[in-house]
């Protein structure tokens, strides 16, 4: 049975709790009971976000300048199990205020934060989340290119473009949302350059050299700019310029790895890539022999190999049997960054053997450390293993 006091304070449980207890009701009149403590915890609860406000505010809003500085550092710093550790909790903190800059203010400095970020997949292991910050950027950045902003020329955009793919190539991304600037290049180029904006050649060609070699492109996107780039006639491209090695680099790319591109290809765009085939390139490098590559042909000639030199495509061969299609590779002592899906030397490599070339490497780590006698047994072994020498 429930005393007078208790059914006097029935309908005000029944409001505070929003059900009845069948049972003596803690006392409403001293401390510990159900008024105290809804005002306790209401207290608290206050002070609590008091104190969360009083973070916030001493934490601020970070800057342009120190969202970047920030994700620099998370480059810098060692990637130990217990820095990552720290170092995530402070970027997912500072992910507002990334992401706010990100897709906020000047385009440069976007661009300048956006490489910064990129640079997160470069680290061994890629242990920072900076995929969701790629993918905000790219989502805002797809809504505002249909036109060029005041003061921008084509020139501009497709530099802005490139940037961009680079990007996006450093992290080992590659979302559906890149096809819209695949669009855009096709769809809107075209239509800036009938307003009289036109892009000149040296810029459609480092954006569609950039496009290619880094798997991020399109063949509509490929023919618009090679039709921008075939404005201007071979006859004024000096044969060791960089334009050219890039659109050798660029035929040999399309010839080899973008075979469905090429069938989608303008005839105009097709004797175009047939003319550079055909135009002699030179590159100064074919003539600065390092101390590999010049040990290399001298042990090579003394085994009858004739060890020369020639230009294919964009590639010198510094020790080469031109007649045989054999090429020795000298490979240098370098570090490539982390992620990188096909370094040069291996895609080098790939294209002679596609073109019927053999291309033999030789290792500088290997090589460096023998002596005049073993670098000869060195080179003989390795003439046996390819069958070149039968004695």
């Amino acid at each position: 049975r429930m005393s007078l006091r208790g059914r006097l304070a029935l309908p005000f449980q029944r409001w505070c709790t929003g059900r009845v207890r069948l049972r003596r009701p803690p006392s409403l009149f001293r401390p510990g009971g159900s008024v105290f403590q809804l005002r306790t915890e209401a207290t608290n609860t206050t002070d609590a976000a008091g104190a969360s406000t009083s973070a916030d505010a001493a934490r601020g809003v970070l800057s342009r300048a120190e969202v970047l500085e920030f994700v620099k550092e998370l480059k810098r710093d060692p990637p130990d199990e217990e820095a990552v550790a720290r170092q995530s909790v402070r970027l997912n903190n500072a992910s507002p205020d990334l992401q706010r800059n990100l897709i906020d203010g000047d385009i440069v400095e976007r661009l300048e934060l956006l490489g910064a970020v990129a640079n997160l997949g470069t680290i061994p292991g890629r242990p920072y989340a900076y995929a969701i910050h790629m993918v905000v950027f790219l989502e805002e950045y797809s809504k505002i290119i249909e036109t060029l902003r005041d003061g921008e020329t084509i020139s501009d955009r497709a530099h802005e473009l490139r940037e961009v793919l680079l990007c996006f190539h450093r992290t080992g991304l590659s979302p559906d949302r890149l096809k819209l600037i695949y669009s855009h290049i096709e769809r809107d180029f075209p239509q800036f350059e009938a307003a009289g904006a036109l892009l000149p050649m040296p810029d459609a060609v480092s954006l569609c050299h950039t496009m290619l070699a880094t798997g991020l492109s399109s063949p509509g996107a490929v023919a618009v700019l090679l039709r921008s780039a075939l404005r201007e006639p071979l006859i004024h491209v000096q044969d060791d310029s960089q334009e050219l090695r890039l659109l050798k680099a660029i035929e040999m790319l399309i010839r080899v790895d973008f075979l469905y591109t090429q069938e989608q290809l303008p005839p105009e765009v097709t004797e175009y890539l047939a003319l550079i085939r055909d135009l002699r390139f030179y590159d100064r490098e074919l003539r600065r022999d390092t101390t590999l590559s010049y040990q290399l042909a001298f042990f090579l000639r003394k085994h009858g190999f004739p060890a020369k030199r020639k230009m294919l495509g964009p590639y010198a061969l510094k020790v080469c049997d031109p007649e045989e299609r054999i090429n020795f590779e000298p490979v240098e002592e370098r570090s490539w960054r982390f992620g990188m899906v096909e370094v040069p030397v291996a895609r080098k490599k790939r294209h002679l053997e596609a073109l019927g070339w053999r291309s033999i490497e030789v290792q500088a780590t290997a090589w460096k450390g023998l002596d005049y006698d073993a670098k000869a047994l060195y080179i003989r072994k390795l003439l046996k293993e390819n069958e070149l020498l039968t004695m």
